[in-house]
């Protein structure tokens, strides 16, 4: 309801009200009578609220409508309607640019500033009065954007040219590693054109290794997108999920800091996987992180892609997703998409067969050492180092030290085909130099000349 259309409702209340009055031939003295019973009464007036009228403001309100008909009946606006009368001029100002100042302040905490400096007294004015100054100045909200960005609905233009990514924070499960529960990380993955869910999976840590075991398994099963949509976190601003996505031939793009509502999509499938999933687990049947992914997956791909998408004119995900299936681009070779999912870089291996990877010394084969060696780790499972030795992938170990002061040593072993040089003697020797310069008698040299 409008503000006209409230002063409009107000009116008629106010002839309903007056009906009997204005409507009947009253003698002389029958006006104050009705007056007083009308004032006895209770109304309910445009707002569904009970009111009664004082017998005064119903003899002020025809004598309105003689002048002036039904219009004399319209409640009149304030003369200073919009002007916070507990509020000084200065007072306003000083509250709005406290707001401009910090846009994070709220309306009950700048009143409590204003008592604490000695420029209210406590209870002069209310909160209310305060939010209101705020809303009429465009400064209202808990969070003031001031040069908020235009945002519209949006989609990608077939299915797998975006996915949106994105972790959410499942039940605590006990970690055998840790040796105590732990709050697991759900990763995820979803197609922005059809609603499809590739892949999901709960982890233990948020690392980038635990993303990439997710967008493994979903180019695994619904192919390589042309985009990957994500947050600033590390799991999906790292090194190695740049380099994997480049070798897939997929845009990694990110998302501006603590712009949530640009992944409004898997922020919106959150919801439905809590309130459908995670609120109704079964904590004495789901135990281990197994546990969790086998029911997960289930319901994705048995109940979520398959069940009509409010959002899809009624279709599943898997109708649309399929629609464009033939634009999806598949990797069929094994190796390639093993080396998707590599990195490798190269060391010189020490003389004592050891190479040094991000603090950590690893042992090489003893023929390697004094090469420059092809160092490589699967970006799923970067703990696992191996070298490349004539194309065979030899795993490497961290150095044992003290394991080493025992280990029996390879003797040299000459080899037989190749032919020993004769050493030519240059009669050179530093030491036999140094001996004669310093035994040299003074003046040996301009007797010699």
């Amino acid at each position: 309801m409008t503000e006209q259309d409230g002063r409009t409702k107000e009116a008629l209340f106010r002839y309903a009200v007056l009906g009997p009055l204005i409507t009947t031939e009253l003698r002389r003295g029958e006006r104050k009578r009705l007056l007083r019973e009308l004032a006895k009464q209770t109304w309910t007036d445009p707002h569904g609220l009970p009111r009664r009228v004082a017998a005064k403001t119903l003899e002020e309100w025809l004598c309105r409508y003689r002048r002036g008909g039904l219009d004399g009946l319209v409640p009149q606006p304030r003369a200073d309607a919009g002007v916070a009368r507990a509020l000084s001029p200065e007072l306003v100002s000083l509250v709005l640019d406290m707001k401009r100042e910090d846009p994070g302040r709220s309306a009950p905490l700048i009143r409590r500033e204003l008592e604490l400096a000695g420029r209210l007294r406590r209870g002069q004015v209310s909160v209310s009065t305060i939010q209101r100054l705020l809303a009429r100045a465009g400064l209202s909200g808990p969070a003031l954007e001031l040069e908020r960005p235009a945002r519209h609905r949006w989609q990608a233009e077939r299915a797998n040219a975006l996915w949106q990514c994105d972790a959410l924070h499942g039940p605590a499960l006990f970690d055998p590693a840790a040796g105590r529960p732990v709050r697991v990380k759900i990763f995820a993955l979803l197609d922005d054109r059809s609603r499809l869910v590739p892949y999901l999976r709960a982890d233990f840590h948020e690392t980038q290794a635990a993303f990439l075991v997710v967008l493994s398994g979903g180019v695994q099963r619904r192919g390589v997108p042309g985009g990957i949509f994500g947050d600033q976190h590390q799991s999906f601003a790292g090194a190695d999920t740049e380099l994997a996505c480049a070798q897939l031939g997929s845009r990694m793009i990110l998302a501006r800091p603590y712009d949530g509502p640009a992944k409004g999509k898997i922020e919106r499938f959150w919801r439905t996987l809590r309130l459908h999933v995670l609120d109704r687990l079964d904590p004495a049947v789901v135990t281990t992180l197994d546990d969790l992914n086998t029911r997960l997956s289930a319901w994705v791909e048995g109940e979520y892609n398959r069940r009509p998408h409010s959002a899809l004119d009624g279709r599943t995900p898997l109708e649309v997703w399929e629609q464009d299936a033939e634009h999806v681009r598949w990797i069929d070779d094994p190796a390639l998409f093993d080396k998707a999912f590599t990195a490798t870089f190269t060391r010189r291996a020490r003389n004592d067969s050891t190479v040094q990877v991000l603090g950590c010394a690893y042992e090489v084969p003893s023929h390697l050492r004094g090469d420059t060696v092809t160092i490589g780790h699967s970006l799923l499972h970067p703990e696992r180092l191996w070298v490349d030795d004539k194309g065979v992938r030899v795993p490497l170990r961290e150095v044992d030290a003290e394991g080493n002061a025992t280990r029996a040593r390879i003797r040299a072993v000459k080899d037989p085909a190749r032919p020993r040089e004769a050493k030519k003697k240059t009669g050179l020797n530093a030491v036999e130099a140094v001996l004669r310069r310093m035994t040299r008698r003074p003046g040996a040299d301009k007797e010699g000349a």
